[in-house]
């Protein structure tokens, strides 16, 4: 077994790994909830970042009825909706791509991106017209990019693996923690106002993240050992220093060796992967969640709904809810088996919609039919074809080429949005809600066949050649 990058060569298979530790006498539970505490508060700290570009994410649906009255303070159009809303997706789109640059560690990097999203929100504080509303999330989108892949970097080198795991698991759910809190901001609090709130929050968590600790490797990068070493001390006790070290140092030494995207196209066995990922991530967007999320209390006020600002806040729960029990429970079921039960519920539930509004449930039977058939789309959506796609990264591709498949898959996830949201503006627009809820239901069927065609009941593996594992070896042995 060989180590390098924190990936482990075994068997022939890279395995993926953070912080690795060779142990020395056994912690006792004090000091082992101690080494914990130390990983975990960071992290949960750092991953608060999120928080600023959640809310942004959120923010069109319970600012653009504001927008688009009479009243409003910055007029805009009905088909600059989509525009406006799509920004914050062209930003995160660039930032993603430079998200890997570490120019002073991963923690600098963090802050830079939480005073990138400040000046995009003392942007929209400041908004006179619509070029304003444009830069600000565009700007807001580019420094979150930038900043989740420093965040992940940060959090991978500070915690052990398993840990790490977890905590990565969870910082979408602080974006989404984010939709959530714009929806209730926007209910009771003027445009102007929101932008004031929530640039208070982004200011104040700069401020938080002046304290987080850098990881060992950043202590090594900047050539201070001697934090180095205090700094394993504190995350794990009983690890044997003088090893910890040689294997940091080994790691700065090397060249990084992940896959670029050409040369993961050029293997054979991971382009079959890389297209389910990416057809998948097609049909995850297009099947209209990004939409609906959007223009949530227009949807709903569309379909005569009563208190439709409120139940807007409901159906946004529902889906931060569903969207942590799809990770953290249906991911404990085979990969295929839920998608294609969460594409069969999606169908299913999308055709009701387009009955629901197509014929007036809401007047014909019970007023708030349409809100139960957003919510059962929701739910079956979210639990399945909102959060597999990317669970499916580690089961189909080795350890060097998943940085780089993860990059694309949330850069066609962001284009997606754009492009499905713009379809669904003027669809409504144009024609009648309805009819996009019947394209979102044709997508979704397709989206079936493709399933059972193409996704395999088990993970792809994919065996390093012995001359890669060979390299490793001599590499690590030097």
């Amino acid at each position: 077994m060989s180590t390098k990058n924190n990936v482990i060569i075994k068997d022939g298979t890279a395995i993926e790994s953070a912080l690795l530790f060779e142990r020395g006498e056994e912690m006792p539970p004090e000091r082992r909830l101690r080494s914990w505490m130390m990983q975990i508060f960071p992290s949960v700290f750092a991953s608060l970042i999120c928080l600023p570009f959640g809310i942004m994410l959120g923010w069109p649906s319970p600012t653009y009825p504001k927008l688009l009255a009479l009243t409003s303070p910055i007029p805009i159009s009905m088909d600059q909706t989509a525009m406006v809303a799509g920004f914050l997706m062209i930003g995160n789109i660039f930032g993603t791509l430079i998200s890997d640059g570490s120019f002073f560690g991963t923690k600098y990097g963090i802050i830079l991106g939480l005073c990138g999203m400040l000046v995009g929100w003392i942007l929209m504080w400041f908004a006179a017209d619509i070029y304003y509303l444009l830069s600000s999330r565009i700007i807001i989108g580019l420094s979150f990019g930038y900043a989740a892949g420093q965040l992940k970097i940060y959090i991978k080198e500070l915690c052990e693996p398993q840990l790490a795991q977890v905590l990565s698991k969870c910082i979408n759910f602080y974006a989404l923690f984010g939709v959530v809190i714009a929806y209730i901001l926007g209910y009771f609090l003027s445009f102007t106002t929101f932008s004031l709130a929530v640039m208070i929050l982004t200011a104040v968590l700069i401020a938080i993240s002046l304290f987080l600790p850098h990881s060992a490797r950043e202590y090594l990068r900047f050539g201070k050992t001697k934090e180095a070493e205090t700094m394993i001390k504190y995350l794990k006790s009983d690890a044997k220093i003088d090893f910890e070290m040689q294997k940091l140092n080994l790691d700065l030494m090397l060249k990084a060796d992940n896959f670029s995207i050409f040369q993961m196209l050029r293997k054979e066995k991971l382009r079959k992967p890389f297209a389910v990922v990416v057809l998948l991530t097609f049909f995850q967007q297009f099947t209209g969640a990004p939409a609906t999320v959007v223009y949530a209390q227009m949807t709903l006020r569309a379909t005569q709904l009563p208190y439709a600002e409120l139940c807007a806040i409901g159906y946004i729960v529902l889906f931060f809810i569903s969207n942590l029990i799809g990770v953290f429970y249906c991911s404990k079921f085979n990969r295929k088996y839920c998608l294609l039960f969460s594409n069969i519920a999606v169908s299913a539930t999308l055709v009701l919609n387009v009955c629901t509004i197509y014929y007036d449930f809401n007047r014909t039977y019970w007023k708030y039919t349409s809100l139960v058939s957003l919510c059962l789309y929701i739910f079956f959506h979210s639990i399945g074809l909102a959060v597999v796609p990317t669970m499916l990264i580690p089961d189909y591709f080795p350890a060097r080429a998943r940085n780089v498949v993860s990059k694309v898959q949330i850069m066609c996830f962001s284009a997606f949005a754009i492009i499905i949201t713009k379809i669904f503006q003027v669809l409504y627009h144009n024609y009648s809600l309805y009819v996009a809820f019947l394209l979102f239901s044709c997508i979704s069927i397709v989206s079936a066949f493709f399933i059972v065609a193409f996704v395999p009941y088990k993970p792809f593996v994919y065996v390093e050649s012995n001359n890669n594992i060979k390299n490793e070896k001599e590499a690590i042995s030097l």
